[in-house]
């Protein structure tokens, strides 16, 4: 299969194109985007698109709210351009962690979206434009994905800046309640997600990527500390106006039409990611 990734060089863009080793990978970046003369000419004949890149991150949308409406216009007429290519296959990947909103967890795909932040309703209108110029296209939900590679760039990723600070000899930071709970899944896990889409006959839908399972900052904090062997606890500090409430995934859907669940437990996947950060 050829198979385009937008945002290849990305956090999961570049898992993924390990993951893809044995199809022909096409890589659309920030240098030759999809809609530039050099993307249109490499974007010929491949037979499925995964969306993979984001512009913005919830801080980044926060303190700029109105990049949201560039990153639109742009995922816009990359759509435009993969029409014209009567395209068989296209995955955009969303975010499980936000578009939801404050509906009651756990969430599954037929949770009505309410998102509550700028960045939440960014995914949102990206996945109403995605459905809207191709109606086949299969929506990726994924909840906080995590582990090596992972930089922490635009204050997304807790895990990456935790280890950052602890790797620094610095203490990470908790921003608001401790015990509000969230749903990591491993880097690994979430492309092998991502292929079984690619492989299966699920376009039209819409599907959760997670772990399934809540965490609490305190109980993740936990974990981190044995991992790591960290001294002394998290610095506590106000929450974020654009920090969600608990949010975690129901993965059933996945486990269904993907013969997928994931397979690394936080300790492992974060031991991983651990081991990835001293040698950087």
């Amino acid at each position: 299969m050829r198979i385009g990734i937008v945002g290849a060089h990305g956090f999961i863009g570049s898992a993924l194109r390990e993951e893809l080793h044995d199809h022909e990978v096409v890589e659309f970046t920030r240098e030759r985007p999809i809609t530039s003369e050099k993307g249109r000419t490499a974007a010929a004949d491949l037979d499925a698109v995964v969306w993979a890149a984001s512009s913005n991150t919830p801080a980044t949308l926060a303190a700029n709210p109105g990049n949201a409406e560039q990153e639109v216009r742009e995922f816009s007429e990359g759509l435009d351009l993969l029409s014209d290519l009567n395209l068989d296959r296209l995955i955009v990947l969303s975010s499980g962690g936000t578009v939801y909103g404050h509906a009651p967890t756990p969430h599954d795909e037929g949770t009505q979206l309410e998102p509550v932040s700028d960045y939440g309703k960014l995914k949102a209108e990206i996945e109403r434009v995605a459905k809207e110029k191709c109606p086949n296209v299969t929506i990726l939900r994924l909840s906080n994905v995590y582990g090596p590679g992972q930089e922490g760039a635009g204050n997304q990723g807790v895990l990456a800046h935790w280890l950052t600070a602890i790797a620094n000899g610095d203490q990470p930071v908790i921003y608001g309640d401790p015990e509000i709970a969230r749903d990591y899944v491993y880097v690994g896990d979430a492309v092998r997600g991502i292929r079984a889409a690619l492989e299966r006959d699920v376009r039209g839908t819409a599907i959760n990527l997670g772990s399934g399972t809540p965490t609490s900052l305190n109980e993740l904090q936990s974990i981190v500390a044995d991992v790591t062997g960290m001294v002394g606890g998290a610095d506590l500090k106000p929450g974020r106006p654009y920090d969600n409430r608990s949010t975690w995934l129901r993965i059933e859907r996945a486990r269904e039409l993907l013969d997928w669940e994931p397979t690394v437990s936080l300790q492992d996947g974060i031991r991983l990611m651990w081991k990835w950060k001293e040698q950087a």
